[in-house]
């Protein structure tokens, strides 16, 4: 397991590429794999990136929540920024709302700094200063959450990115209160198109909410909702992570064999089929 004091290098690293990118980053490829919450599970993650090997993919987009509700927070953020740091163009990191001093004091990843408050808040400085929000191939919105209205994304900034790492989708039309607590809220299709239309967007990628299936099509299959966290806090789910691939998006999905004791792909789905069950 990587040290503190590597972990340290790592972040001292990333925070100053970090700090040169902007709140919304552009991506062009014409392959890119998405991958939603991990949540500290560096086995989903290992076996997401041998997937990518063979994927002909040379473009990572994660959407966040690397730490926290799992054992290897340390793991997995180090790993990622080992990526980033040799790839910073080919590898695009975005701010999940566990990458927060708030969350991560309450659900694992101070416990896993030896509660060390000095890094505890070098690590949220950083943080701080992951993007936002990515566009892919000048026509895909990628986020953690949501989005607080049918804002123009050339007014998102690092500062005020609450709404963005904790908003989610809502058969309701509007903007209506969240399930989440006070400060969240839910976006209805209505909100959402009036967004793409601002922002000549064609669809959405986003993360946050764990999923019986691992993926979820909002909206006429213009927002996708990707998990990749499996038997996520004790619950039976299963993880997604799709691929765009000259135009075409492939969901996988995959879980874990108990019989052989290892991660596996449960099916492909081109461009999705099924609605998951958001669980939490």
């Amino acid at each position: 397991m990587p040290a503190l004091e590597d972990l340290i290098e790592l972040l001292e690293t990333a925070h100053g590429i970090f700090r040169k990118e902007k709140a919304v980053v552009s991506v062009n490829s014409p392959c890119v794999m998405f991958i939603g919450d991990i949540h500290a599970n560096i086995k989903a993650l290992e076996f997401i990136l041998e997937i990518k090997k063979n994927s002909g993919c040379d473009t990572l987009v994660l959407l966040g929540d690397y730490v926290d509700r799992g054992p290897n927070s340390i793991a997995v953020l180090s790993k990622l920024l080992k990526l980033k740091i040799a790839q910073p163009e080919k590898i695009v990191l975005l701010r999940g709302n566990h990458e927060t001093k708030e969350m991560n004091i309450s659900y694992g990843f101070f416990h896993d700094l030896d509660f060390n408050d000095d890094l505890l808040e070098f690590s949220s400085t950083v943080f701080s200063e992951i993007p936002v929000a990515a566009v892919v191939n000048n026509n895909i919105f990628c986020v953690h959450g949501g989005i607080p209205g049918p804002v123009n994304i050339r007014t998102i900034t690092k500062e005020d990115a609450f709404e963005y790492l904790w908003n989610d989708p809502s058969s309701v039309s509007g903007i209506t209160p969240s399930a989440r607590g006070i400060g969240p809220k839910c976006f209805g299709e209505d909100i959402f198109i009036r967004f793409l239309q601002e922002n000549r967007l064609s669809c959405m990628i986003r993360g946050h909410s764990a999923l019986k299936q691992g993926y979820e099509w909002w909206f006429g299959r213009k927002l996708l909702s990707i998990f990749s966290t499996p038997e996520y806090c004790g619950y039976s789910n299963n993880g997604a992570f799709a691929i765009l691939k000259d135009g075409e998006m492939d969901i996988h999905v995959f879980g874990y064999d108990f019989h052989n004791n290892k991660y596996t792909l449960l099916s492909t789905s081109e461009g999705g089929s099924a609605h998951g069950n958001i669980i939490k």
